[in-house]
């Protein structure tokens, strides 16, 4: 995979990765490994991936301050769950605090190019 969309005009990449993370779909340390891969897989990246890469915590990731705008991926709401869902499928202790591990699991199901996109981004998690 290449031409990875991390700018503030094309950010979908670098904005699904942040939402894996803000879900707790991802651990930091996924998140980060995540940067380096993208770094490993990409001829230029912006220089706030080393920002990033630079945090001890992920409570000091405020993408706003450091990349200077506020990554996102275009999605809807049955897609949102459906994240939640890889969420359930990898932590017997992760919690949403907007659907059930069922119906989330059930949106996963109905939603599979989420899991898709989740393997292409992360290939180095095993689900």
């Amino acid at each position: 995979m290449a031409g990875f969309r991390l700018t503030k005009d094309n950010c979908e990449d670098i904005g699904f990765a942040k939402s894996c993370l803000l879900a707790g779909v991802v651990t930091f340390d996924e998140f980060k490994q995540w940067l380096f891969w993208v770094v490993e897989n990409e001829s230029e990246v912006p220089a706030y991936f080393w920002d990033i890469i630079d945090l001890q915590e992920s409570y000091e990731f405020k993408p706003l301050r450091i990349m200077g705008f506020n990554p996102y991926w275009l999605h809807n709401d049955d897609e949102d769950a459906a994240l939640d869902g890889i969420g359930f499928k990898r932590w017997s202790n992760f919690a949403s605090d907007s659907i059930s591990r069922t119906e989330a699991l059930q949106k996963l199901a109905k939603n599979p190019h989420i899991e898709e996109r989740f393997r292409a981004a992360f290939p180095f998690i095993e689900l």
